[in-house]
């Protein structure tokens, strides 16, 4: 009987192996590959950035993207690799950036001043001025903590010298002209209107902007809703298509990549020798993958079912266990004719039963309205000029997971659209729920990459960060979203650029290009 040839598992050897597909990761990834770095990138978790279903392609979820201009680590990544131009080409302006609607208001947040002053006092006359000294203080605290993170500190910070070096950034961003006397991390804006129904609203349409659930820190609401007043940006595909664009520069730097998007490579397990991880296996292959420095760029539930067992209770390893996801988000995507959206509806929105209800799927529904795509042939896809997606997402426990809970949060979602977009069922076409319609082995993944909110119990440095960038190991670091959870995206490029710069560091190599 003839036998198929099997060769035997061999070892692939690298100067650093990227395990998941965060951003922080891939970009971390970029950096070194150009630094002359040999790269590895393994997609675990890479779903694509979109899915199909009813014969449309369709997003997991809402993207409301700040410019990276005002970002200093996105701007800094991004011209080291090259791509801001591309990046700025890519985004496209909402508009407005952002609008909220409440039960007797409606009002469109731009970043044009004169526009945002004519809403405020058209829905607000008696508070206006005092509505309008709040957003000219956000803009000015936004500026002074992008001070702060142009310095580049480290965070979160480990040991005494690292927060000594959070201290000098702090310090120099308040002694920097016209400064607010209370300190970056402690400033607030609106100071006075906390409980009025725009300030609310603001704070809860921050919630959709972090990464971390619980009282939001000054630093956080400053830089995220500042940032989105400057402006908000929509990308095609979502984050996924910044994701491959800036992961594309790995292979482009003769680095390797197993996986991509829409077709993951499951890491199985990490080896661990002698306190450092030696390799990492991929379920798809004997072979094991060696490299002199790992980042992991997963979420920590992840991580952990990559250690081995003898190695899962150690205590350094504990730290996995210190954050984990208390919330996520639920995405319900309709397709409509374009008949059924209000002309004045815009598309970015955050729709409300009550600006002091909170956050939760009973009260808050964020809506993205984005053009349709079909499935067109040979992997292309036809826009279709009188549709629309209306991307419906809020917020569910983690633990909800089983499919009738997931069923029931889908009515729910529809009849919170029903309130901002009154008969809009007479137009719909089709509805799809990423974590219920998604093809098989996707839907699961899914929920692991939908928006999570973190809970954490380590000690978070101005209310935004999580995981130290240093894992258990000497040679393992960490890069995704829960190393500064409170900066959102922002937070996902300054993560990278942090792991980047310790494994240089780690390795023993200078930048090879300025």
């Amino acid at each position: 009987m003839a036998q198929t040839f099997r060769p035997p598992a061999t070892q692939r050897i690298y100067d650093v192996c990227i395990v998941g597909s965060q951003l922080g990761g891939i970009v971390a990834g970029a950096l070194l590959a150009r630094r002359g770095f040999r790269v590895l990138h393994v997609a675990h978790h890479d779903l694509g950035p979109t899915y199909s279903d009813a014969g449309y392609v369709l997003p997991w979820g809402p993207a409301a993207v700040p410019s990276p201009r005002f970002m200093p680590a996105a701007e800094a990544a991004l011209a080291e690799l090259g791509l801001a131009t591309d990046v700025a080409r890519a985004l496209e302006p909402s508009e407005p950036d952002l609008q909220l609607l409440l039960p007797k208001h409606r009002v469109d947040v731009s970043r044009d001043v004169a526009i945002l002053r004519t809403e405020l006092r058209r829905e607000w006359p008696n508070e206006a001025e005092a509505l309008e000294g709040g957003f000219a203080a956000l803009t000015a605290l936004f500026e002074f903590a992008g001070f702060f993170l142009k310095a580049a500190p480290p965070l979160p910070p480990e040991g005494f010298g690292e927060r000594r070096t959070v201290k000098k950034a702090l310090k120099l961003a308040s002694t920097a002209p016209n400064a607010p006397k209370d300190p970056v991390g402690v400033a607030r804006p609106f100071v006075g209107l906390e409980e009025h129904e725009l300030v609310q609203s603001l704070g809860i349409a921050h919630r959709f902007l972090t990464y971390l659930d619980g009282p939001p820190s000054p630093l956080s609401q400053v830089r995220l809703l500042g940032g989105a007043l400057r402006g908000t940006h929509r990308l095609a595909f979502g984050q996924a298509m910044l994701r491959e664009l800036i992961r594309k520069r790995i292979a482009e730097s003769r680095g390797e990549l197993r996986g991509g998007p829409g077709e993951p490579a499951a890491a199985s397990a990490l080896e661990i020798e002698g306190g450092r991880v030696a390799a990492v296996r991929l379920a798809d292959s004997p072979d094991a993958h060696v490299a002199r420095a790992f980042i992991l760029a997963t979420d920590a539930e992840s991580a952990r079912r990559l250690v081995p067992p003898g190695e899962a209770d150690a205590k350094p390893v504990r730290v996995l266990s210190e954050i984990r996801a208390r919330r996520r988000l639920f995405s319900l995507n309709l397709i409509v004719k374009q008949a059924a959206l209000p002309p004045a509806l815009g598309e970015n929105v955050l729709a409300l039963r009550d600006p002091a209800g909170g956050d939760g799927i009973e009260n808050a529904i964020f809506l993205q309205v984005l053009p349709a795509r079909r499935d067109g042939k040979k992997g292309t896809a036809e826009a279709v000029a009188d549709e629309r997606v209306v991307c419906a997402s809020a917020f569910l426990p983690a633990e909800t997971t089983a499919r009738e809970d997931l069923v029931r949060s889908s009515a729910r979602i529809r009849e919170a659209v029903a309130d901002a977009i009154p008969f809009f069922e007479r137009h719909l076409v089709a509805e799809s729920a990423p974590a219920l319609n998604a093809p098989a082995g996707l839907a699961e993944g899914a929920r692991l990459l939908a928006h999570p909110l973190y809970e954490t119990e380590l000690d978070s440095t101005l209310g935004i960060t999580g995981l130290p960038v240093r894992g258990p190991w000497k040679n393992l670091f960490f890069a995704g979203r829960e190393v500064i959870p409170g900066l959102g995206i922002e937070g996902e490029f300054f993560a990278g650029i942090q792991a980047a710069a310790h494994v240089a560091a780690a390795l023993g190599r200078k930048d090879v290009l300025k």
